[in-house]
């Protein structure tokens, strides 16, 4: 997570099961956007067996953050299904969630309040009835919170935490150094591997033999009368009688 640009953590040298931590909403589309949200990170001593706890240090103007900063979300109420709340195991805490999962549906709780069962009355009734109010009442959160960002620390924006994408070089496909490909070079090796004879010159023989077959067609059109005198003579030698 220390790659992440919406989170900044720092472990307790003392304390590792302590966390400090900053949340910033990189979601242009979110009341809370360009927020700087700190907060504190508890894990118990059986951890992950049960789930770590999450409160802001400034309570945010938001239906199920309570006043002291501490959140009404799934994902950190104790593991098992809650016939009282009506939440299922699936939707509570477990051994395979990660704190990753837990900061990621904190900031998706931001942007979807639960208003059915809230920890701040008042806000939810705002949230429900007066949305510019509420608007207005969140925007002066995200502001103070501003003042917690520490010097020389640049807030992430919406653009700036996109991921650089590499551009394809133009030439890439056009590399100098490429050898041109003869594909006449191939003609001739498969010529030389076959034994064979190159097409031009398959190509002139054939017409050489059509053109002899013309000429002697041609020439017996032309003597029709000795061709028919040679086969009177053959067939007379043939029925005389000897002596």
């Amino acid at each position: 997570m220390a790659k992440e640009k919406w989170v900044e953590i720092d472990v307790d040298e003392d304390n590792i099961y302590h966390w400090n931590l900053a949340l910033m909403v990189l979601n242009p589309d979110s009341l809370y956007y360009g927020g700087y949200f700190k907060a504190q990170m508890t894990f118990p001593k059986d951890y992950p067996y049960k789930p770590p706890d999450f409160r802001f240090n400034k309570p945010l103007w938001h239906p199920n953050i309570y006043a002291d900063g501490r959140l009404c979300i799934s994902i950190l109420h104790a593991p098992g299904d809650d016939a009282m709340s009506g939440e299922t195991a699936g939707e509570r805490w477990s051994p395979a969630q990660r704190v990753e999962s837990v900061l990621i549906s904190i900031l998706s709780l931001l942007d979807d309040a639960e208003v059915s069962s809230p920890a701040n009355v008042d806000a939810s009734v705002m949230y429900r009835d007066n949305q510019d109010a509420f608007k207005a009442r969140v925007q002066q959160d995200v502001e103070a919170s501003k003042k917690d960002v520490p010097e020389g620390f640049v807030l992430p924006t919406h653009e700036s935490s996109k991921p650089v994408v590499d551009k394809i070089d133009d030439d890439f496909w056009n590399d100098s150094d490429a050898e041109e490909v003869d594909f006449d070079d191939f003609d001739d090796f498969d010529d030389a591997a076959n034994g064979s004879e190159s097409d031009s010159e398959l190509n002139n023989e054939s017409e050489d033999d059509e053109n002899y077959d013309d000429d002697d067609d041609t020439e017996h059109e032309k003597t029709p009368g000795k061709g028919k005198a040679r086969e009177e003579r053959l067939d007379s030698e043939m029925t005389e009688p000897d002596d």
